[in-house]
């Protein structure tokens, strides 16, 4: 007969952890414990997580959540800060054309429009 792991509360301000980094975090955790997840007050979220494994270490199980939160949510801050770019990459992967620079598209390689043809120097 194997015994549970008791299940063990923390919780979140959500003016520094996005619902969402705490729920990617609950997710990669699936494998590990049950997370529940609720909001116990405007601008607080509890996250109550029983061990699958009732040998895990639950403070260790509980410091690393928090690292995985924190994580998760400084993921989603530089998706933020580099959306513009990674879109830019994205249309001018699938576009026919230079958006940057269309003299490098069209230009003759003998002409080097763009001066990258440098000599072979032995």
């Amino acid at each position: 007969m194997t015994t549970k792991a008791d299940p063990t509360s923390m919780e979140f301000d959500s003016a520094v952890y996005r619902l969402e980094a705490i729920k990617k975090a609950a997710y990669r955790f699936g494998g590990r414990c049950v997370a529940q997840i609720e909001v116990v007050r405007p601008g607080c979220v509890r996250v109550t997580l029983e061990p699958k494994n009732p040998g895990d270490d639950v403070g260790m199980l509980v410091g690393e959540f928090r690292n995985e939160v924190l994580d998760q949510e400084l993921r989603e801050v530089v998706a933020k800060e580099t959306e513009a770019i990674r879109n830019l990459i994205v249309v001018q992967a699938f576009s026919k054309t230079s958006l940057l620079d269309a003299d490098g598209e069209t230009g003759d390689i003998e002409k080097d429009p763009l001066g990258i043809r440098k000599p072979d120097v032995r």
